[in-house]
C-alpha cells in the first residue's frame, strides 16, 4: 500500500512538472526549432531555383529619381505588363508581388494593362494584410482598390505573409481577416492559389494549413531574375536586362530593393518565389512538422510511460545493475530515445516531422522520477540484490585495526570450495574518495549474501553502524541476507539484537574458524 501511495505521488509530480514545462514555450520550442533547422531544412546551396519561374525586378524609384512616385510607378508597371502582353509566348501565370491601394494616380491605366494581360494568361496580385490583426476587413477595404481585386485579378485577395520564428520561416495556407460583425474573411496564400490553379485542385486538396518555407541562396535565384529598364521618359517602352523566355513560365513581378525584409536580409519577392517553387514540387523541399495537438500530447504521454516501463523491466531483470538505478535510468532514456528516432524515421518517410522537445523532456523526467522511486525502494531493504559481494563487514572505525587483523585479513585468505577468493565489501577498500558514502554502503548491503557486524561497546551508538545493522536485519527477516555477528562480549550486543545468534570472542577463541565454517555451509 505504501509503494502504491508513493507511486501515485510520483505520477502526480510527473504531471505537475511536465505541465509547468509546457508553459515554458520559449524553452521547448527553441529545442524543436533548433532540431528542425539543423536536421530537416536543406542548406541554401542545396536548393536549386527552378527555371519554370522568372522574376522581373521593377524598382519603386525610376532611374535617376530621388524619391518614390506612385503615379510614375503605376505607369511603369502598366508599361511592363503591356510589354509582356505584346511578347511572343504564353506564360502560365503572371504574379504581381504588389498590392493595390484605392488611390487615383494612374489607376485606370494600370487596371486596363492588367485586363489586357489577363486575356493572355492568369494574373494574380497581393492583398494588403499588414494590419489584419488590428483592424477589421471592412476598414481595410476602404483603402484598397476593390474593383481590381474583385473583377480583374485571378484569385481575388491573396496574401504573402511570412512568419519567422527562431530561424524557421513559415506561412499559413489561409489567414483569417476578422469582420466587423463577426466571422472572418479567409485570405488564401498566393503561392498556394497559383500552384492549385496550375497543378490542379485535386492534387493539392489535402495539404496542411501551415507550410515551412525553405530558403535557397540568392545566387541561385539571381540567375532567374531580370530587371525591366525603361526608356528616357521612364513610362513608355523599355527593355529587359537579360533575355528570357516567357513561354510556359510563371513570371513574378516585384521590387527587390523596396520589398527587402531587413530582419531576414531577403527580398520578399524571392520568398514568394521559393514558396511557389515548394508548392509546385509538392512541399518536398522541407518536411512539414506534426502540428496536431492531440498527436503531440499522445507522443509526450507515450514516451514518458514507455521510459518508465523500460526502467521497471531493467530493474527487474538486470540484477547486476539493480543497485545502480542511475545506470538503469540512463539505459531507459537511451532506449526510449532510440525508439523516438525510429518513430521519427517512420513518420519522416510519410513526409512529416515529429517535434522532439517535449517527448525528450517527458523521457528525462520519467527517468529521473523512476530513479528516485527505485532509490527509495532500495533503502527499504526489501528488494532482491545482485549478490555481488559474498561478505559485508560492518564495524566501528574505533575498532578498525582489530577488525583488519582478526577478521578482514583472515577472510581475504579464505577460499571457497571452488578455490575462489571471497568478494568482500570493506569500506576502507570498497568506497573511493568522493563517492556517496551512505548510498554506497546501503546498496552494498543489498548486494551482499552475508552480513558480518562486529559488535563492540561503541558499535550501535554510531549512526552508520546502526543504519547498516538495521537495514541488514530487515533483509534477514525477508531471507535476503544472512547475518553472522561477532561480539566483543555479551554486553556489547545491542539490546534489540540479543536474540540473534552471535560469536562471542571471549567464549569462542576460534571464532574466525567457526565463521568460515558458516560461510562454507
Amino acid at each position: 500500500m505504501t509503494s502504491l501511495k508513493r507511486l501515485a505521488i510520483y505520477v502526480l509530480i510527473f504531471v505537475v512538472i511536465l505541465g509547468a514545462i509546457t508553459t515554458l514555450t520559449s524553452f521547448w520550442q527553441a529545442v524543436d526549432y533548433y532540431a528542425y533547422r539543423h536536421l530537416y531544412l536543406d542548406r541554401p546551396d542545396q536548393i536549386d531555383f527552378t527555371k519554370a519561374i522568372e522574376i522581373i525586378d521593377l524598382p519603386h524609384k525610376a532611374e535617376n529619381a530621388d524619391h518614390y512616385d506612385r503615379e510614375n510607378y503605376r505607369r511603369r508597371l502598366s508599361n511592363l505588363l503591356d510589354t509582356l502582353t505584346g511578347r511572343k509566348g504564353r506564360p502560365k501565370a503572371v504574379v504581381l508581388d504588389i498590392f493595390f491601394e484605392n488611390e487615383p494616380q494612374a489607376r485606370n491605366t494600370l487596371q486596363k494593362a492588367i485586363e489586357k494581360l489577363s486575356t493572355k494568361t492568369k494574373v494574380y496580385g497581393v492583398y494588403d494584410m499588414r494590419e489584419y490583426q488590428t483592424i477589421s476587413f471592412e476598414k481595410n477595404e476602404e483603402n484598397q482598390a476593390v474593383e481590381i481585386y474583385e473583377n480583374v485579378l485571378d484569385g481575388h485577395r491573396l496574401h504573402t505573409i511570412f512568419d519567422e520564428k527562431m530561424g524557421v520561416l513559415s506561412y499559413e495556407s489561409e489567414l483569417k481577416f476578422p469582420r466587423e460583425h463577426g466571422g472572418f474573411e479567409l485570405i488564401q496564400a498566393l503561392a498556394v492559389k497559383v500552384a492549385k490553379d496550375i497543378i490542379g485542385e485535386q492534387e493539392l486538396y489535402n495539404q496542411p494549413r501551415a507550410f515551412i518555407l525553405p530558403l535557397g541562396s540568392e545566387e541561385s535565384i539571381n540567375g532567374q531574375t531580370v530587371k525591366f529598364v525603361h526608356t528616357k521618359d521612364q513610362t513608355t517602352g523599355g527593355t529587359f536586362s537579360a533575355p528570357f523566355n516567357i513561354d510556359d513560365t510563371i513570371i513574378i513581378v516585384g521590387s527587390l530593393e523596396a520589398d527587402r525584409i531587413a530582419k531576414l536580409n531577403k527580398a520578399g519577392t524571392y520568398l514568394l518565389g521559393w514558396a511557389l517553387q515548394d508548392q509546385l514540387k509538392g512541399n518536398l523541399t522541407a518536411k512539414q512538422p506534426l502540428t496536431q495537438p492531440w498527436v503531440y500530447i499522445g507522443l509526450v504521454i507515450f514516451f514518458g510511460i514507455f521510459t518508465t516501463l523500460l526502467f521497471a523491466l531493467f530493474f527487474k531483470y538486470l540484477k547486476r545493475l539493480r543497485t545502480s538505478p542511475v545506470m538503469i535510468a540512463l539505459l531507459s532514456f537511451l532506449a526510449g530515445s532510440l525508439l523516438l528516432l525510429g518513430v521519427g524515421a517512420a513518420v519522416l518517410s510519410l513526409g512529416k516531422v515529429i517535434p522532439i522537445a517535449l517527448p525528450l523532456i517527458s523521457m528525462i523526467l520519467a527517468s529521473l522520477l523512476a530513479w528516485r522511486f527505485a532509490y527509495k525502494f532500495l533503502v527499504t531493504g526489501v528488494v532482491e540484490g545482485a549478490q555481488k559481494y559474498d561478505v559485508f563487514i560492518s564495524y566501528s572505525r574505533g575498532n578498525g585495526d582489530w577488525v583488519i587483523k582478526n577478521v578482514y585479513e583472515p577472510l581475504l585468505k579464505f577460499r571457497k570450495p571452488n578455490g575462489e577468493k571471497l568478494n568482500i565489501f570493506f569500506d576502507r577498500d570498497s568506497i573511493g574518495i568522493g563517492e556517496a558514502f551512505t548510498a554506497k554502503y546501503m546498496w552494498a548491503i543489498v548486494d551482499s549474501r552475508y552480513f558480518i557486524p562486529i559488535f563492540s561497546e561503541e558499535y550501535y551508538g554510531k549512526n552508520h553502524c546502526r543504519n547498516e545493522m538495521d537495514l541488514a536485519y530487515k533483509r534477514s527477516v525477508e531471507k535476503l541476507i544472512t547475518i553472522l555477528p561477532i561480539a566483543f562480549s555479551y554486553e556489547a550486543v545491542p539490546q534489540i539484537y540479543t536474540h540473534v545468534n552471535f560469536l562471542d570472542i571471549t567464549v569462542h577463541r576460534d571464532f574466525i574458524e567457526k565463521l568460515c565454517n558458516e560461510l562454507v555451509s
